[in-house]
């Protein structure tokens, strides 16, 4: 008898625990949990009257406190007063069981779960700086990564069907080994007649996110999801998402920042970071384009909201046109976005005939470097076909030559080839150039990728930094080096320009030339060298942009 009672005891003990087993949810590593709450008290603000709040604790114990956010119906739909959806999120950073417990501010009835993060379905995690080498990116400061990145400038889209721009949009970026959009639908605030023509009607054309300087009494819930429903997309993609246009809308006729009141202000920082920053891809905020970094009412003081509730510390910045005088060395901003502006000339009527030169790309992102942040060449005049090639007459000579400009410079950059000013088109020669033939900058996206195929398997890009100082003999507005010193030398020579490289000793064995323009490659013999030997390099022709590698 006590023998059959001590076998019921352990069946009913072994289903209980293959019951809560069951019920526990999984999350990805570095994916998005996400819970829904029901409270249907009465609140003449469902965004502000009440808060939710909830502790997380990891496998080994550490506490972390996120916010809650009011979701109207859970389905995008709801205002300030209809609906009785709120959420959490959260991003796990480990495996293991995670518990949490929640708490409303008011006297509704709070309570605690679990959930567990597996491995299966991870994602690759939050971008940061390169721990090693800080001029790069790396997932979680210790997976290198080079960025790949394609300008996606269609404000209006997210409220076209997601599946024609995955189709359209995204997927050929992906295709072609895109890491990184440049976006400008994260917020939307303006610009809603940029979509893709080419493509299925909007369900709506205007996407405003809130009211000018009402955003906790008037904020878009159908926008929210609209916009959701692109990330999440994108981020079981692992693409990272850069947000281009920001915070301030003022830039584009949009709601200002400087139009919320200090509580506004903080409100609408606080509920953006609990609906987004628990997503991994996004990959850097951004207050706005073309402003000068020391505003404490601006972005120095948006940057401290940031700051103050990202407890996952993803990337942040103001995009600074000038950078030969920024202010990255700010602890608010942990990378740099720049524009290649006053770099020949601190006169704008003088500097302008610049504007579309590859030089200045280098020079600017050389003075942009912080020590300790990664500098990202967000609004290269020379690499955005869109606006800037009409404005300043570069040419794809000019897109190509840029993009080395920026790399042996040790940084990032985001480029566009699709048509400016007129309607957007996903397809056609005024379209996406990476999969119609008929569109001449599908030649630039080629040459892109030749460039990207030399940083992702021809060097070990994350231990070089850049080394002008060891070429002499040459032009400096057109030759230029990367180098890792005594293993590892690229340079690159815009129309075969000879030049003389100082490299240490020892005997180079793997060596080459690329045209840049075609990825036809020419074999070097071995280059033996003694210590910090000056030794002359002649390109193949003097017609074509070249790249020396030079490797142990």
């Amino acid at each position: 008898m006590k023998y059959h009672c001590f076998v019921s005891l352990i069946a009913f003990f072994i289903a209980t625990v293959s019951i809560e087993a069951q019920t526990v949810p999984e999350v990805g590593l570095y994916r998005t949990f996400e819970r829904s709450f029901e409270n249907n008290a009465s609140y003449s603000n469902k965004f502000t009257d009440v808060s939710l709040t909830c502790r997380f604790f990891s496998p080994t114990g550490h506490e972390i406190l996120f916010y809650g956010f009011f979701d109207g119906d859970g389905n995008g739909g709801g205002d300030l007063r209809n609906g009785n959806i709120w959420k959490i999120r959260f991003l796990p950073d480990k495996p293991g069981l995670w518990k949490y417990s929640w708490a409303w501010s008011d006297s509704t009835q709070g309570g605690e779960a679990s959930f567990i993060c597996v491995t299966d379905g991870g994602g690759k995690g939050i971008l940061q700086a390169y721990k090693d080498n800080p001029r790069w990116f790396a997932y979680n400061s210790s997976e290198p990564v080079w960025i790949k990145s394609y300008y996606e400038s269609g404000h209006g889209s997210i409220s076209q069907p997601l599946g024609w721009v995955a189709e359209n949009v995204y997927q050929p970026m992906i295709d072609h080994g895109y890491n990184l959009l440049q976006v400008n639908w994260l917020l939307p605030l303006c610009c809603f007649s940029q979509y893709y023509h080419d493509g299925p009607a909007q369900l709506t054309p205007d996407l405003t996110l809130y009211k000018d300087g009402k955003p906790s009494a008037t904020m878009r819930l159908d926008v929210w999801h609209m916009m959701e429903r692109h990330i999440e997309w994108l981020n079981q993609k692992n693409i990272g998402l850069y947000m281009f246009l920001g915070f301030d809308g003022s830039r584009n006729d949009g709601p200002r920042w400087e139009n919320l009141t200090e509580s506004e202000k903080e409100f609408y920082v606080r509920y953006v970071v609990s609906r987004l920053a628990p997503y991994a891809n996004i990959a850097g905020w951004n207050f706005v384009w073309e402003v000068p970094g020391n505003r404490e009412e601006c972005e120095l003081g948006w940057a401290r909201l940031i700051e103050k509730y990202d407890l996952f510390s993803h990337l942040r910045t103001y995009e600074d046109e000038n950078p030969a005088e920024n202010e990255y060395h700010r602890p608010e901003y942990t990378f740099a976005a720049i524009e290649n502006h006053q770099v020949a000339s601190a006169e704008k009527s003088e500097d302008r005939q610049y504007w579309k030169e590859p030089w200045t790309h280098h020079q600017a992102c050389l003075a942009g470097y912080v020590s300790g942040k990664p500098v990202f060449m967000s609004e290269g005049n020379a690499l955005w076909r869109r606006y800037w090639h009409p404005k300043c007459g570069a040419t794809r000579d000019d897109l190509r030559r840029a993009a080395w400009a920026c790399v042996t410079a040790g940084a990032s950059f985001t480029w566009c080839g699709h048509e400016g000013e007129g309607p957007l088109m996903a397809s056609g020669p005024q379209g996406l150039p990476f999969s119609d033939d008929e569109n001449e900058y599908s030649e630039s996206a080629f040459q892109i990728d030749i460039l990207g195929n030399v940083m992702n398997n021809e060097v070990l890009f994350y231990r070089m930094s850049p080394a002008d100082s060891l070429l002499t003999g040459c032009d400096p507005h057109k030759v230029w080096c990367l180098a890792e010193r005594g293993k590892q030398y690229l340079v690159f020579s815009a129309g075969g320009d000879p030049f003389t490289a100082q490299l240490a000793k020892g005997i180079y064995s793997h060596n080459k030339w690329i045209n840049t323009l075609t990825g036809t490659e020419t074999d070097i013999p071995s280059v033996s060298s003694t210590d910090k030997q000056k030794i002359s390099f002649h390109p193949p022709d003097s017609e074509n942009d070249w790249l020396l590698l030079i490797r142990k």
